[in-house]
């Protein structure tokens, strides 16, 4: 592979770098940890409920979801470990977090040399939307340090033209595809890339069965893999893509928020990050690197292909945690640029484009740091805990909000699952698992004294349930819902 002209600068600075790239996990572990303990989401619960089974009913659990197995499977050994908090589910996001800043770096110093990659490196530390999916318990994080592990084994297989490294590197792409399908994005800008390199350089035959074991290694989940395509295709929750997409592809980038619903004054840090980024990178040479077109590739194609297929006939798809890894490097090629301008002449242009910078990540921390899901299940469950005596709690709502409430459970207060009409695939572990499903809610009643009855805030009345024994003692509103409490007369 092509070496940029910083590349040998890469030992020039060892103990520089290694601060650097302390300083920056230690910013980002700071930052990704200030909301571990917010009120997880639908798709945070979904991935605790499913931890609950042991390895074949997560299998075939998620076999009746949208996505491959191997998070969960991590999820679920590190549960075994450290728990099933909030805290200790979303920190093994962090842990991967931690991880693919030190792949960066070694990437970025491989590629850039050094002193380029300590800027790249904090400015990917501090990207809001690489803590913001660092902080969930779902597979983003993961998938970004297994993109990079790819990058690094395809570069190493490049270089030295060896069999071991092309075989890791067909192995590290069926382990993408294991864990979220959207990794074949960038195994796309990976083959670009080597169509690229090949141009000026004797062509390896290694190519050739690198993919073919990499399909292989993924055959035992590809009818399944069908299947959930037929039923994405079938109907989604998923918006159209429109001529905002692209924008906001970078506008989420730079500070979580979507180019539609951003409003005016916020349009202006964004834009203007974009416009002294785009000169700058056009005064500097490094951009005709062969790494350059890899960096590249790998921040452009995957959104620009995931936009392609959601559009018409196809079912849209686009959503841009699904790329989160090209969002991701945004960051680290923002810093390269700053490191790049500061070495030449236009070290004042490249120090508004670092203010714009800093402006854009302190709004995009305050968004990632901030925010709360919108149902808040905590706050319903937490108000019923303080102010009653033990009793089991029936939640009598929407399907996707009772794996939410379920979250916050406790032996004192078991959760149950009131009249739940299970009908979307993604909900079958509600049935299967069989943990606090009520069948027959109505005989459950019967046999208590005292119960909890979680009601959507905008139901009108209280289910067709027998209650003239009970006593109405007590009712907690929250946004979302209402907690009746009943005691037998």
């Amino acid at each position: 592979m092509h070496k940029s002209k910083q590349h040998h600068n890469s030992t020039i600075f060892p103990t520089t770098s290694k601060a650097i790239l302390v300083i920056s996990l230690l910013l980002f572990v700071i930052f990704a940890a200030l909301n571990l303990r917010t009120t997880i989401w639908f798709d945070e619960a979904y991935s605790a409920y499913l931890i609950r089974g042991d390895f074949s009913q997560i299998w075939q659990m998620t076999a009746l979801d949208v996505h491959p197995p191997v998070y969960y499977f991590c999820l679920k050994i590190w549960s075994l470990i450290f728990g099933t908090s909030d805290f200790a589910l979303r920190a093994m996001s962090v842990f991967f977090g931690a991880i693919a800043i030190v792949l960066a770096n070694r990437l970025l110093c491989r590629w850039f040399g050094a002193k380029s990659a300590n800027f790249a490196t904090f400015a990917l530390a501090i990207s809001p939307i690489f803590i913001r999916y660092s902080q969930e318990m779902r597979m983003y994080a993961l998938v970004f340090v297994i993109m990079l592990g790819a990058t690094l084994l395809l570069d190493t297989a490049l270089r030295n033209k060896r069999w071991p490294a092309w075989l890791g590197y067909a192995l590290i792409i069926a382990l993408g595809m294991w864990t979220h399908y959207f990794t074949a994005l960038a195994w796309l800008a990976h083959l670009a890339y080597i169509a690229y390199y090949f141009r000026k350089t004797s062509f390896q035959p290694h190519v050739f069965w690198v993919y073919p074991l990499a399909v292989a290694c993924f055959l035992p989940w590809l009818p399944t893999f069908f299947n959930q395509l037929h039923s994405v295709q079938g109907g989604f929750w998923i918006p159209s893509v429109n001529l905002s997409t692209p924008l906001s592809f970078f506008s989420e980038s730079l500070t979580l928020h979507d180019a539609t619903a951003a409003s005016n004054w916020l349009i202006v840090p964004i834009l203007a990050t974009l416009t002294l980024a785009g000169y700058l990178l056009c005064k500097n040479r490094p951009r005709r690197s062969a790494n350059f077109v890899f960096l590249a590739l790998l921040i452009l194609l995957p959104p620009l292909l995931l936009i392609m297929l959601s559009l018409p006939p196809l079912k849209p798809t686009y959503v841009t945690r699904y790329v989160a890894y090209s969002a991701s490097l945004v960051w680290a090629l923002l810093g390269l640029i700053i490191a790049w301008s500061h070495q030449t002449n236009h070290r004042l242009t490249a120090g508004l484009l670092v203010v714009c910078c800093l402006i854009c990540a302190g709004i995009g921390l305050v968004q990632a740091d901030t925010r709360d899901n919108d149902t808040n299940p905590r706050a319903i469950t937490t108000a019923i805990h303080a102010y009653s005596t033990p009793a089991p709690v029936l939640a009598h709502v929407d399907p996707m909000d009772y794996y939410n409430l379920f979250f916050y459970e406790t032996p004192d207060y078991p959760c149950y699952s009131a009249d739940m009409d299970v009908v979307w695939s993604s909900l079958e572990p509600i049935r299967n698992y069989q943990a606090n499903y009520l069948e027959n809610t109505a005989d459950f009643i019967r046999h208590q004294d005292h119960f909890w009855l979680i009601l959507p805030a905008d139901a009108t009345d209280t289910p067709d349930y027998d209650l003239r024994a009970f006593q109405n003692t007590n009712t907690f509103r929250t946004e979302k819902f209402v907690a009746r409490e009943f005691r037998r007369d």
